[in-house]
């Protein structure tokens, strides 16, 4: 049993008889994770020139976009990918009109005359484009520099209106206005004012509180944690008692609340297999919880979570 048919029992609980199939289904996970698309495992398609019946490891299909796809395990040799391997599949996909590429996949790497053949597989004759990857298990030097996990600091101000004082200054036309409350020979009048809405000078409402306010009460000062400030408000009135009084503006002063949250997300998945292109950069990392969440119907077509 090679490393990578333990580490398919360790996450499913068995892994195939076949020598290679569990590393040919892992593959599937993979292409499926890198291209979304419809992918099937161990599919047999006839040559349309040669009769030959073709096994395909990995058969993808997104769209007008179809791969075939060989997987190779080959951690018990301790070997690479050779130019025998690479030619094999690269033989194979003119005889296949509906595949337009092949993608080969190995557990160990490749070597330097398999990948000249993969990069030059579409400039032969009737040839098609060869993509390789090297879909392995991932090593600590792998994930060097990967962001394991977030620290968001949070703070938040918040304004508590209820608790706020409000005061409105009148232009001089607007007191002189409001003098029509004061009985003979009193000099100070004293009401109570709801205020909620604002008028024109025929008393048409044109604007509310909570319209005016909805953007924000601006910048609170540290010290008084509160906001303090005016809106002015030209050719805006109020009713004072029954009096349509002209505003100058609304001066305000809002407490506000603090509060610190501090939030970590944190990746405690373990990665498993990391999927590198042909210049040996990473594509992705695949996790277990990512790997369990797929699995197999009876006709080998991948069933994605």
């Amino acid at each position: 049993m090679s490393p990578i048919d333990e580490m398919f029992e360790e996450i499913f609980g068995k892994a195939p008889n076949k020598a290679g199939t569990a590393y040919e289904m892992l593959a599937c996970i993979a292409e499926h994770l890198m291209s979304q698309g419809d992918v099937k495992h161990d599919d047999k398609i006839r040559g349309a020139f040669s009769d030959s019946l073709y096994q395909i490891d990995v058969l993808s299909e997104d769209g007008s976009d179809k791969s075939m796809g060989e997987a190779k395990d080959y951690t018990i040799q301790n070997k690479k990918v050779g130019r025998g391997d690479m030619q094999k599949l690269g033989g194979a996909l003119p005889d296949l009109p509906d595949i337009n590429k092949g993608k080969f996949f190995s557990a160990t790497g490749y070597t330097a005359p398999a990948k000249k053949y993969a990069a030059a597989s579409e400039n032969f004759p009737s040839g098609k484009p060869i993509e390789i990857f090297e879909f392995r298990p991932s090593t600590e030097r792998d994930e060097e520099g990967t962001i394991q996990t977030i620290v968001i600091h949070m703070h938040f101000i918040i304004p508590h209106p209820q608790q706020a004082k409000w005061k409105p200054h009148l232009t001089e036309a607007g007191i002189k206005a409001c003098k029509a409350l004061f009985s003979e020979g009193e000099t100070e009048y004293q009401y109570s004012l709801n205020l909620e809405k604002f008028y024109d000078s025929s008393g048409n409402e044109i604007l509310s509180v909570q319209e005016l306010t909805s953007q924000n009460y601006g910048e609170v000062n540290s010290d008084t944690k509160s906001a303090h400030g005016s809106f002015i408000l030209k050719d805006h009135y109020i009713y004072i008692d029954s009096v349509l009084a002209e505003l100058k503006g609304l001066e305000y002063e809002v407490p506000h609340g603090e509060m610190h949250e501090t939030m970590e997300i944190t990746d405690n998945s373990k990665c498993r297999f990391v999927v590198k292109d042909s210049n040996g950069e990473i594509i992705r990392f695949i996790t277990d919880e990512q790997i369990k969440g797929y699995s197999f119907d009876e006709n080998g077509n991948l069933v994605a979570p």
